[in-house]
C-alpha cells in the first residue's frame, strides 16, 4: 500500500470527533495507511500558500498522494472513504 502525506492543522491534540484533522487522522491509523504529517498554521486559514498551491485551497486536512495529486473532501467524509478502503480508487 503506497504511502501518503497527511496535511493537518499543528495543533491536533484532542484527538475528538470534532477535530477535523484527527478525523482524518484516525482512519488512515484504523485502515493501517502509513502516513506521514505535515503540519499546516492552524490558526490562520488564508495563509497557507504551500497548501493552496498543492490543492487549489486552504482547508484542512488533505491527503496528498505519491505521485503529487491532492484528495480534500470534509473530514467525515475522507475518513468514511478510508474506512471503505476506497482512498486509492
Amino acid at each position: 500500500m503506497p504511502k501518503v502525506k497527511l496535511h493537518r492543522c499543528q495543533f491536533t491534540f484532542l484527538h475528538t470527533s470534532l477535530d477535523a484533522c484527527w478525523n482524518a487522522e484516525k482512519a488512515l491509523r484504523d485502515q493501517g495507511i502509513e502516513y506521514e504529517v505535515v503540519k499546516h498554521n492552524g490558526l490562520k486559514k488564508g495563509n497557507r500558500p504551500a497548501l493552496e498551491a498543492l490543492s487549489g485551497q486552504s482547508k484542512l486536512p488533505v491527503i496528498e498522494f505519491e505521485d503529487g495529486s491532492a484528495y480534500r473532501e470534509e473530514s467525515k467524509d475522507m475518513a468514511k472513504r478510508i474506512r471503505a478502503g476506497e482512498l486509492f480508487s
